[in-house]
């Protein structure tokens, strides 16, 4: 299952706070947790992006998210996350959901 997930990175932490926390989470092998796929994961110079990821269980994207949390209290200003599916995937499932709704 995919999961996509918005993050704004929270400015009122250094730069070199936020920068030593990642270093040290990066070579924990902690990110990301052993049942996550990371497919995507990109950042804009405001210091908001998304992480793509895919999982079985919500429980492991959860992880994934709050070991940064752990590796530096307010690493993120804000999260968002939710199960996703490809536009492809989606159109079938749309007109379907109109098929069926125009024959009530």
């Amino acid at each position: 299952m995919l999961f996509l997930s918005y993050y704004q990175v929270n400015e009122d932490a250094t730069v070199k706070d936020r920068f030593a926390a990642a270093s040290k989470l990066g070579n924990s092998g902690l990110f990301p947790p052993a049942n996550v796929k990371v497919l995507r994961w990109d950042m804009t110079p405001d210091w908001w992006g998304i992480l793509l990821m895919e999982a079985e269980d919500p429980a492991d994207v959860a992880r994934a998210l709050d070991i940064w949390r752990v590796a530096y209290d307010g690493f993120f200003k804000v999260t968002k996350t939710c199960p996703a599916m490809p536009i492809a995937e989606s159109m079938p499932y749309m007109a379907k959901l109109l098929e069926d709704w125009d024959s009530v």
